[in-house]
């Protein structure tokens, strides 16, 4: 990344772009979106962060139980589902348990739209 001098507020955009607009739909809805969208230094960014709770709000998990068993059967795509954010293993080994249950209590203490990285140094 820094030798072809990609800045890494670039490089998080660009991931999240990757893991919320995954469809024609979705792109479409973010381009039109972002014409109005008037907040923040960087307004990609910020249309990203208010799409990512709008999608928590919609897709995350309802109840510990789910995410538990989820967790178990594949802790990376239950944990994206979580947060709305994309999960490499280098964010995953960020979490100091391996207990979903302490995870997902920790993420509702800190708040519905807390980041991994938030919740992850909160355990």
């Amino acid at each position: 990344m820094s030798e072809l001098e990609i800045s890494p507020k670039a490089t998080i955009i660009i991931d999240m772009m990757k893991f919320h607009l995954k469809t024609i739909d979705r792109l479409n809805e973010f381009v039109e979106r972002l014409l109005f969208e008037t907040s923040g230094s960087v307004p990609e960014l910020s249309l990203l962060a208010k799409m990512r709770k709008e999608d928590i709000d919609s897709y995350s998990y309802s109840d510990k139980a789910t995410f538990v068993y989820d967790y178990y059967r594949d802790k990376q795509s239950a944990l994206e589902k979580l947060f709305q954010e994309p999960m490499k293993a280098v964010k995953i080994r960020r979490f100091k348990t391996d207990n979903p249950e302490l995870i997902y209590d920790a993420y509702f203490k800190k708040g519905k739209y807390s980041s991994s990285l938030t919740v992850a140094l909160s355990i």
